[in-house]
């Protein structure tokens, strides 16, 4: 027989959300400082829909990063609800190098397959900040949140690659699955998570990159990686 918690089993729910659409390259090519690129009008668009379909949600808690993308993102989603938001540091995306220290000839490898690179030894995201130091963020502030008892519904707003590492964890994976989790633009992922007090029982991905704009995903077919790679001037890049 399977032994009982000591505790009564408690589920919660959380809507794990990907930003919107943004642009990382201005109209020449130039790479944008990724911290503070806003929605483009096609990412405010798929934030609607999905917050269209969220609407009869109610949320006890509403937390994104402090990067304006995923506040917008949010604001969209809670369609005027008045509902406290959190923001927190810890769930910033992971920090890319400089694409410029890349070499021509690594950039495929680099960028269109950055997630599959991540278990190697000492793996960083595009050179930038290590795979390792970036999971210990991000699940030392999950934790956080699982360790505050005042809510059984959480919507949180965040990253393509934080995503990636909560639904890891989610399936008990580690780095080597992230980039079977591909995350579109506005994706919903729904996480059932049972807690006996502060102990993580179980958890259970319910829903995973849903695209309220287009459920079939028949506009989309390349992974998120693949699009940054095919938006790279590898000219004007290493001119």
């Amino acid at each position: 027989m399977t032994e009982q918690p000591a505790q009564p089993v408690r589920r919660r729910r959380c809507y794990l959300v990907r930003h919107g659409h943004v642009d990382y390259f201005d109209a020449s090519g130039r790479p944008l400082d990724p911290r503070n690129v806003p929605l483009s009008a096609n990412g405010v668009a798929q934030a609607q829909a999905l917050g269209e379909v969220l609407a009869p949600v109610h949320f006890d808690r509403a937390v994104c990063s402090d990067y304006p993308r995923t506040r917008q993102t949010l604001d969209q989603l809670l369609g005027g609800r008045a509902q406290a938001v959190e923001e927190r540091a810890a769930l910033r995306e992971i920090r890319a190098g400089r694409l410029r220290e890349i070499p021509r000839e690594c950039l495929h490898r680099e960028v269109a397959q950055a997630y599959q690179l991540a278990d190697l030894p000492e793996a960083a995201f595009l050179r930038g900040e290590s795979w390792l130091a970036f999971q210990q963020r991000v699940l030392g502030s999950f934790q956080q949140l699982l360790e505050e008892p005042g809510w059984n519904a959480l919507l949180l707003v965040s990253h393509d690659a934080v995503n990636r590492i909560l639904l890891a964890w989610a399936c008990g994976a580690g780095l080597g699955a992230l980039a079977a989790f591909e995350q579109d633009p506005a994706c919903l992922n729904i996480v059932d998570i049972d807690m006996a007090g502060p102990q993580v029982l179980r958890a259970c991905i319910r829903t995973l990159n849903y695209s309220a704009y287009d459920p079939g995903k028949t506009a989309i077919d390349k992974t998120v990686m693949e699009q940054v790679h095919a938006s790279i001037d590898p000219n004007r890049l290493h001119a």
